[in-house]
Formats: structure tokens, C-alpha cells, sequence
């Protein structure tokens, strides 16, 4: 009951509280929805892992992680790795390393295969080497 008035005021409520009260309200809501936990520290090996396994089809024990720490530039973490033996066109193993570079949350996996250069830049702006 309480959460469906916050949801549809009443409209004389609406007509005589000014904008800036609303957004204050609305804002309030948006902070006590429920939602997914933050991730910690302790969470984003294994983040990092799923990322790049659902990118690739390799075991999890092929992916190698170099470094995992806090992002300097936005919020949440940054990973740098490398997968052994990546699978090549028609499933079979290639024996060359594949690097990766994934920022949790949000899952974001870029793989050598996208493009080196791009995993260098990323590499390089998060000191990864």
C-alpha cells in the first residue's frame, strides 16, 4: 500500500509539491529498491573468469588472472589475464595465449581477438604489466 502511493500520488499531492521534492522522493525510492549486492574484492576472480568463459568456450582453469585491483578511473574493479589454448574455428585448440582485460560489474570482457591494440590501450592505462 505504501509503496503504491509513493509509485501514484495522489494528484493533488503531485500539483502542489514542487519538482524538486519529487526527484528527492523518486531518488529515495531508487536508492531502497533491492538489486544485486555490490561485488567485492573477494567476488571478482570469479566475475572475471565467467566474463571471459562466456566470450570463449575454454575451462575455467585455462584462465589466468595477472592482476584484479580497484579501477582508478570508474567505479568497481578492473581484471588483466591471459587464456591458454583458446579454441580456433571448428573447436580446435590453438596453443597460442589470448589476452583479456574485463571491468567488473558489468561484465565487460575484451579479448585480443577484438582487437590487440585495444587490449594494449587498456593494459597500459591500468598498469596491468
Amino acid at each position: 500500500m505504501l509503496l503504491e502511493r509513493a509509485v501514484n500520488p495522489p494528484r493533488w499531492l503531485l500539483e502542489r509539491m514542487p519538482v524538486k521534492h519529487l526527484l528527492m522522493v523518486g531518488g529515495i525510492l531508487l536508492v531502497a529498491a533491492p538489486g544485486e549486492a555490490v561485488p567485492t574484492m573477494a567476488d571478482v576472480p570469479a566475475l572475471a573468469k565467467a566474463a571471459v568463459a562466456r566470450r570463449i568456450d575454454v575451462p575455467a582453469s585455462a584462465i589466468h588472472i595477472s592482476a584484479a585491483k580497484p579501477s582508478s578511473k570508474m567505479p568497481g574493479f578492473v581484471v588483466c589475464g591471459r587464456v591458454d589454448g583458446t579454441s580456433g574455428a571448428g573447436g580446435e585448440s590453438t596453443p597460442e595465449e589470448e589476452r583479456f582485460f574485463v571491468i567488473i560489474p558489468g561484465d565487460f570482457a575484451i579479448l585480443d581477438q577484438d582487437g590487440k591494440s585495444l587490449v594494449d590501450t587498456y593494459w597500459s592505462e591500468n598498469h596491468c604489466e
